[in-house]
């Protein structure tokens, strides 16, 4: 499903897209620090964390950033305008994403065990097929979905981030 920015709302006020944005960087961040260790691994605080940035994601995304740029935002509604595909699909592979660290909390009630571990292993290579969310997301190891998602958060501010 491919969101478009065509016939938008007007954009989310920018201190609102800000809180929106903290609440997932958050919610990254536990995430991150279960599975690094620094945090104790909680199936519900882990889902919870992936539902935040899941409900943030997604068409809410492309609402929120709608149209019309705002004096006080960092976004560059130019850019997201003029590549609203590719936004679009920014923001559907990071709702995905979230979506598939839901689901690892939910077959990992008490830990997350080895197969939610990249465990040293290769995923691709420079010469090889880039991931796609919708296809790849389900079959591949939570921390390693945890960093694509975390790609897909430095893609998009990288591209539509206003220097």
């Amino acid at each position: 499903m491919l969101l478009t920015l065509a016939g938008a709302v007007a954009a989310a006020p920018a201190w609102e897209r800000q809180v929106g944005m903290k609440s997932m960087a958050d919610s990254a961040r536990i995430i991150g620090d279960m599975f690094s260790g620094r945090r104790a691994y909680s199936q519900t605080n882990f889902r919870a964390a992936a539902e935040s940035i899941r409900a943030h994601a997604g068409t809410r995304l492309v609402d929120d950033f709608g149209s019309g740029s705002q004096a006080d935002s960092k976004a560059d509604a130019e850019m997201i305008s003029t590549s609203a595909v590719e936004f679009s699909r920014l923001a559907r592979d990071l709702e995905i994403y979230a979506s598939a660290l839901s689901s690892a909390a939910d077959r990992n009630p008490s830990e997350l065990g080895a197969e939610t571990r990249m465990g040293g292993a290769l995923f691709g290579s420079p010469f090889g097929r880039k991931p796609d969310a919708a296809r790849d997301a389900a079959s591949m190891p939570a921390e390693h979905t945890y960093h694509l998602m975390l790609q897909t958060c430095t893609s998009c501010h990288a591209k539509f981030r206003s220097p």
